[in-house]
């Protein structure tokens, strides 16, 4: 028991937040490849992702603003255990019948509000735990921990897909939610600071957290520009999958592979950045490597082999790894009575997002996957050319 007191803190929040990222990555996986497989269509695949991404416009700035206001662990705890219910419940459902697009509208739309609620609680606790402490490092290990779960999960979901079916694979996510529910409760909660926050009314937090996102530019350039570059990024969410499967006819593994080379090369990225500290320049690193991002991308034109595929993608999620550590450094500095509120708005950004996964869905169904993704390249590179104008550039 005393050994467990000195553990710190934030080991146990990254311990059970990086379970839960393998059950919830390995299950968006075996969505993609099963509803391409049943519908053949990009754009449905796009609809329903699209329903995955709308509660994150109406939901995460109320509970930034809740989650400036009353206990994160608790919440944490709640919002983990009701997924855990929702997903259990859900995947005992369907072990002897087949899942029909109805019911994957519908418990996508649920587990995504509690997602939409959970975000930027837990990312403003992990500031709190650390105490203020090396914020650019924190934001690295972050980054760093859903890295390695992206390395490990893809594969194991493309050869799983192979011989499980699409109930197991939300039985497993529930399990990994409550896994996440126990190792929070080792938790003590965060001290907050004694402000005008806490006795402001509800509105008037909203609109201060908005003015503050505002006013400051070089969070709000940091956001938007991701944002406008998610915008194109989500291209692959929905092409990728029709690309490997139906037009170059590989199988699943591959698809989970090409998955996993992207989420080694975000992991060099992170690990680089957590071992070299980078105190200059971090506004026109940011950039650079959105552009290289960007360029990567309209490569895939050239050549269509998995080979090429691991290659491209490899590098695509180096640089891209890059972009986003340093956007969430960026917000990890927020002043604590923001911080929550800053966090969702920050998600709410993703505005474009689900109509990105719209456009590129719907786009991918009249040309080919190569094309769309190629497209995606150059409007990626057009938001790091107008990054360079922005003050973000002057970020260090």
């Amino acid at each position: 028991m005393t050994e467990m007191k000195n553990i710190p803190p934030i080991i146990y929040l990254w311990l059970g937040q990086g379970i839960s990222s393998i059950g919830g990555t390995v299950y968006h996986i075996a969505l993609v490849w099963y509803v391409i497989e049943q519908t053949k269509s990009p754009f449905i695949l796009g609809t329903i992702l699209f329903v995955g991404m709308l509660p994150k416009i109406i939901f995460s700035i109320a509970a930034g603003v809740i989650g400036d206001r009353v206990s994160k662990k608790k919440l944490l705890i709640w919002l983990d255990f009701i997924r855990f219910f929702i997903t259990f419940v859900w995947g005992l459902s369907l072990a002897n019948r087949p899942f029909n697009l109805t019911e994957i509208y519908i418990l996508t739309l649920l587990i995504s509000i509690l997602d939409a609620v959970f975000r930027p609680i837990y990312g403003g606790m992990i500031p709190a735990l650390m105490q203020g402490k090396d914020l650019t490092k924190a934001a690295s290990m972050n980054e760093t921990i859903f890295r390695i779960v992206s390395i490990m999960a893809p594969s194991l979901a493309g050869y799983c897909i192979i011989y499980f079916n699409f109930s197991e694979f939300i039985i497993f996510n529930s399990i990994t939610f409550l896994l996440a529910t126990i190792l929070t409760i080792f938790i003590p909660e965060t001290k907050k600071t004694d402000s005008i926050v806490q006795h402001e009314p509800f509105i008037s937090q909203v609109k201060n957290g908005i003015i503050y996102f505002y006013t400051n530019k070089i969070i709000f350039w940091s956001t938007s520009l991701i944002t406008l570059a998610n915008l194109a990024v989500v291209s692959y969410n929905v092409n990728l999958a029709n690309l490997i499967q139906n037009e170059l006819n590989l199988s699943s593994s591959i698809y989970g592979t090409v998955l996993t080379v992207f989420s080694i090369g975000s992991l060099t990225a992170t690990f680089l950045l957590s071992l070299f500290k980078i105190t200059k320049s971090r506004g026109i690193l940011y950039i650079n490597s959105l552009l290289f991002g960007g360029i990567l991308f309209t490569l895939l034109y050239l050549d269509q082999n998995q080979w090429t595929l691991y290659t491209i993608f490899y590098f695509i999620g180096f640089f891209f790894a890059i972009t986003s550590t340093i956007s969430t450094t960026v917000l990890f500095e927020v002043p604590e009575d923001y911080r929550s509120r800053i966090l969702g708005i920050a998600s709410i950004s993703s505005l474009l997002s689900p109509v990105g996964v719209l456009f590129w869905g719907m786009l991918g169904s009249y040309v080919n996957s190569t094309t769309a993704l190629t497209l995606a390249g150059f409007v990626i590179i057009l938001v790091a050319l107008i990054g360079y104008r922005t003050s973000i550039i002057k970020y260090k």
